[in-house]
């Protein structure tokens, strides 16, 4: 059946300030900032009838316990975010990508427990900072007793940041035990973030296709969601979704401001694109994308999906 409706699962990485890391790394200034910032890009989102999943950093966790609990409360999802070199004191120099096994089973043990200090209860969906992953994540996070996560970035090369998602499937799967760039049969439910895979672009040796973040200085927003929505119909994925990204380092308070103008847009254009095609646009959380990837018994559809995706790309990427 052709695609009748797609899910919005806007998204927030919730980072550490930077005056507790270094003044170039991705994040807010301070909290005060980030709180600000965090409660208006909710409002905004919530204005425009969507959820937001925030995927939040360990002392982000507890510098906003009581914010965060409160969005829960008005329908956010929420769960663990983690750059390890940027956790705690430093001992973690790496990339989540770049740990082993055992590295990403105590990281995120002890996270997790921080999270849930501050939280209340412990983090049941998770994404790492750049999409940084390697063969041992999927089943280190499942055994772990996560539900699902969005892990993956099709098509990104990003070796020094081990993030290298080239033909890993575009939407959402149970993932794999062994292989991080197939579907599989695990307990485990990998939301990709949702790019246009017909604008592959390169800067400083990094391989990546645009995707409908607001941050972008020069991005054509009608142009990605319509390539977007005419992609996700053509593939005719079991679960259709479009999984949008941005960081509380953004003031999205001000009205004036190029990133929440963008937002904007960016939801504009996805409202039209799916009209256009005349599929329903709903919004969603992680945990209900989660919940609709576990029910599906069998990972067949998507293993047929990631199988025939790349015969598919060329005429569904020339919308």
């Amino acid at each position: 059946m052709p695609v009748q409706e797609i899910l919005l699962v806007i998204t927030m990485d919730c980072e550490r300030a930077r005056a507790e890391t270094r003044g170039d790394a991705s994040g807010p200034p301070d909290y005060a900032s980030s709180a600000k910032w965090i409660e208006a890009y909710a409002r905004i989102s919530r204005d425009r009838g969507f959820p937001v999943t925030f995927f939040i950093h360990p002392e982000a966790a507890v510098a906003h316990p009581a914010l965060f609990r409160d969005l829960a409360k008005d329908g956010a999802c929420l769960g663990l975010h983690l750059h390890p070199w940027k956790y705690g004191d430093g001992k973690w120099k790496a990339h989540f990508g770049g740990l082993d096994a055992a590295q990403q089973r105590a990281i995120l043990r002890e996270t997790s427990g921080v999270y849930a200090d501050a939280i209340g209860e412990a983090p049941l969906y998770f994404r790492p900072g750049t999409f940084s992953a390697n063969d041992s994540t999927f089943p280190v996070l499942a055994e772990l007793g996560f539900r699902g996560g969005s892990i993956s970035a099709p098509e990104r090369v990003y070796r020094e940041l081990c993030s290298i998602w080239t033909a890993a499937p575009a939407d959402p799967h149970r993932a794999h035990a062994v292989f991080r760039q197939m579907p599989g049969e695990l307990d485990f439910a990998n939301m990709p973030l949702t790019v246009d895979l017909s604008d592959m672009q390169e800067v400083n040796g990094r391989r990546f296709c645009r995707d409908l973040r607001p941050d972008y200085e020069n991005a054509d927003y009608d142009a990605i969601a319509t390539n977007v929505v005419r992609q996700i119909a053509a593939r005719d994925p079991a679960v259709p979704v479009i999984n949008i990204v941005t960081h509380n380092d953004n003031d999205y308070t001000n009205p004036n401001d190029r990133v929440p103008r963008n937002f904007l847009r960016s939801l504009d254009a996805i409202a039209v694109a799916c009209a256009r095609e005349g599929i329903a646009l709903k919004g969603a959380t992680m945990a209900d994308v989660t919940d609709r990837v576990l029910a599906l018994k069998q990972a067949a559809k998507e293993i047929e999906t990631v199988g025939i995706i790349h015969g598919r790309r060329s005429a569904a990427a020339s919308g």
